[in-house]
Protein backbone atom coordinates (compact mmCIF):
# COMPACT_ATOMS: atom_id res chain seq x y z
CA UNK A 1 0.00 0.00 0.00
CA UNK A 2 1.88 2.98 -1.11
CA UNK A 3 0.81 6.54 0.08
CA UNK A 4 1.08 8.96 -3.28
CA UNK A 5 1.01 12.70 -2.29
CA UNK A 6 0.95 15.21 -5.43
CA UNK A 7 3.23 12.66 -7.81
CA UNK A 8 5.30 11.84 -5.28
CA UNK A 9 5.28 8.01 -3.61
CA UNK A 10 6.25 8.20 -0.24
CA UNK A 11 7.10 5.26 2.29
CA UNK A 12 4.04 3.91 4.31
CA UNK A 13 4.00 5.69 7.78
CA UNK A 14 4.38 3.68 11.07
CA UNK A 15 0.88 4.65 12.35
CA UNK A 16 -2.17 7.16 10.60
CA UNK A 17 -5.37 8.19 12.29
CA UNK A 18 -8.48 9.40 10.62
CA UNK A 19 -10.31 12.00 12.02
CA UNK A 20 -13.56 13.37 11.43
CA UNK A 21 -14.47 17.29 11.68
CA UNK A 22 -17.00 19.49 11.11
CA UNK A 23 -17.54 23.28 11.09
CA UNK A 24 -20.69 23.84 12.91
CA UNK A 25 -22.66 26.07 15.55
CA UNK A 26 -24.56 25.27 18.07
CA UNK A 27 -28.01 27.33 18.93
CA UNK A 28 -30.34 27.25 21.94
CA UNK A 29 -33.78 27.77 20.74
CA UNK A 30 -37.05 28.95 22.67
CA UNK A 31 -37.58 25.67 23.68
CA UNK A 32 -34.46 24.85 25.16
CA UNK A 33 -33.69 22.62 22.40
CA UNK A 34 -30.03 22.85 20.95
CA UNK A 35 -30.23 22.79 17.28
CA UNK A 36 -26.98 22.46 15.36
CA UNK A 37 -26.30 23.47 12.17
CA UNK A 38 -23.40 21.44 10.05
CA UNK A 39 -21.82 24.12 7.58
CA UNK A 40 -19.09 21.22 6.49
CA UNK A 41 -17.72 17.91 6.95
CA UNK A 42 -13.79 16.93 6.23
CA UNK A 43 -11.36 14.27 6.93
CA UNK A 44 -8.14 15.22 8.71
CA UNK A 45 -5.16 12.24 7.88
CA UNK A 46 -2.64 11.99 10.30
CA UNK A 47 0.79 9.58 9.10
CA UNK A 48 3.76 9.79 11.83
CA UNK A 49 6.74 8.70 10.46
CA UNK A 50 8.96 7.12 13.39
CA UNK A 51 11.97 6.84 10.51
CA UNK A 52 11.81 8.38 7.39
CA UNK A 53 15.10 9.32 5.28
CA UNK A 54 16.63 12.65 4.67
CA UNK A 55 15.86 12.64 1.01
CA UNK A 56 11.87 11.80 1.17
CA UNK A 57 11.52 14.30 3.74
CA UNK A 58 13.46 16.85 1.84
CA UNK A 59 10.92 15.70 -1.10
CA UNK A 60 8.26 16.01 0.95
CA UNK A 61 9.07 19.29 2.11
CA UNK A 62 9.80 20.56 -0.91
CA UNK A 63 5.97 19.67 -2.19
CA UNK A 64 4.56 21.07 0.94
CA UNK A 65 6.25 24.65 0.81
CA UNK A 66 4.81 25.22 -2.93
CA UNK A 67 1.55 25.92 -0.59
CA UNK A 68 -0.99 24.21 -3.28
CA UNK A 69 -3.34 21.33 -2.93
CA UNK A 70 -2.13 18.02 -3.03
CA UNK A 71 -3.68 14.82 -4.08
CA UNK A 72 -3.61 12.39 -1.79
CA UNK A 73 -3.86 8.29 -2.50
CA UNK A 74 -3.36 5.73 -0.02
CA UNK A 75 -5.57 2.38 -0.41
CA UNK A 76 -5.65 2.20 3.90
CA UNK A 77 -8.72 4.29 3.75
CA UNK A 78 -11.74 4.17 1.47
CA UNK A 79 -12.43 7.77 1.50
CA UNK A 80 -9.17 8.67 0.01
CA UNK A 81 -8.49 5.90 -2.46
CA UNK A 82 -7.92 6.08 -6.41
CA UNK A 83 -8.69 8.64 -7.86
CA UNK A 84 -7.58 10.38 -4.29
CA UNK A 85 -8.75 13.65 -2.72
CA UNK A 86 -7.53 17.32 -2.96
CA UNK A 87 -5.77 17.88 0.63
CA UNK A 88 -3.40 20.45 2.51
CA UNK A 89 -0.47 19.31 3.97
CA UNK A 90 1.17 20.86 6.82
CA UNK A 91 4.48 18.83 8.58
CA UNK A 92 5.22 18.96 12.46
CA UNK A 93 8.99 20.02 13.46
CA UNK A 94 11.72 17.14 12.91
CA UNK A 95 13.35 15.16 15.69
CA UNK A 96 16.86 14.87 15.68
CA UNK A 97 18.01 12.82 12.17
CA UNK A 98 20.03 10.05 13.80
CA UNK A 99 21.76 7.07 12.00
CA UNK A 100 20.29 4.26 10.15
CA UNK A 101 20.95 1.20 9.59
CA UNK A 102 24.73 0.43 9.23
CA UNK A 103 25.16 4.68 9.19
CA UNK A 104 24.38 4.80 5.20
CA UNK A 105 21.49 6.88 5.40
CA UNK A 106 19.82 8.98 8.00
CA UNK A 107 16.13 9.14 9.41
CA UNK A 108 14.20 11.83 11.24
CA UNK A 109 10.88 11.13 13.13
CA UNK A 110 8.13 13.65 11.43
CA UNK A 111 4.03 13.67 10.86
CA UNK A 112 2.20 14.87 8.27
CA UNK A 113 -1.43 16.40 8.75
CA UNK A 114 -3.22 16.03 5.42
CA UNK A 115 -6.72 17.94 5.64
CA UNK A 116 -9.16 17.64 2.78
CA UNK A 117 -9.67 20.94 0.79
CA UNK A 118 -13.25 19.64 -0.23
CA UNK A 119 -16.08 19.06 2.77
CA UNK A 120 -18.29 16.19 1.73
Amino acid sequence: MAVILGEQTLPCPQSSKREYIMDRAEVETAATRTQIDVRARKYRYTLNYDFISVADYNALESKINELTELTFIWDKYTSCSDPGISVVASLSEVAPVTPGIQANEFYSKVTLVLEEVNSR
